[in-house]
């Protein structure tokens, strides 16, 4: 590789890695505004690509101790896509309300998740598909804590436009990542 060469491989190498960088944080910001207009903690996953895994990709509520908290437990677990309360997200592609009265957890649940219901008090949970090109990529939810109150339609549909503008922001990931 001549002199040239070289340096187009090394600032295309260095271009994609800003323009990664810059998307991750598009992510966070994005996440952050979800949080503060739903008035809501909210969640974003992407599906790992073998399909089996939801690895956690931003988190934000508005109560800057319990966000920091939802990012460490996030941060050290990765969700099955197969079972739990994500499956019928990733595999019908279809959103998914959740109603939770405090003495029982959904049947649902993983082990992982009933843990995290056991430990904190969430309420109810609304999850959708992150879509690329018709496909299931991830998943973002609105999680309520204390306030025993049920999803409306509304914030539902909110966290669908969320969800279609996340799932442009990882098609552009996935595209700058290449064939898997």
């Amino acid at each position: 590789m001549d002199g040239l060469g070289a340096s187009r491989a090394w600032l295309r190498n260095r271009v994609d890695q800003d323009i990664e960088r810059a998307l991750r944080e598009l992510l966070t910001s994005m996440t952050e505004s979800a949080a503060t207009a739903s008035g809501n903690a909210v969640t974003v996953r992407e599906l790992s690509d073998d399909g089996l895994w939801l690895r956690a990709l931003a988190a934000h509520h508005v109560d800057p101790t319990m966000s920091r908290a939802m990012a460490a437990i996030m941060d050290e677990t990765a969700q099955r896509a197969d079972i739990g309360l994500w499956r019928p997200v990733v595999e019908d592609g279809r959103p998914v309300r959740y109603r939770l009265d405090g003495r029982r957890r959904p049947v649902e649940a993983s082990d992982g998740q009933a843990r995290f219901l056991d430990r904190f008090p969430v309420t109810a949970v609304v999850a959708v598909p992150l879509l690329t090109g018709g496909r299931v990529v991830g998943g973002a939810s609105l999680v309520r804590f204390t306030v025993d109150r049920d999803f409306s339609d509304g914030e539902e549909a909110l966290l669908v436009e969320f969800a279609d503008r996340v799932g442009m922001v990882l098609g552009w990931l996935k595209e700058l990542a290449g064939p898997a």
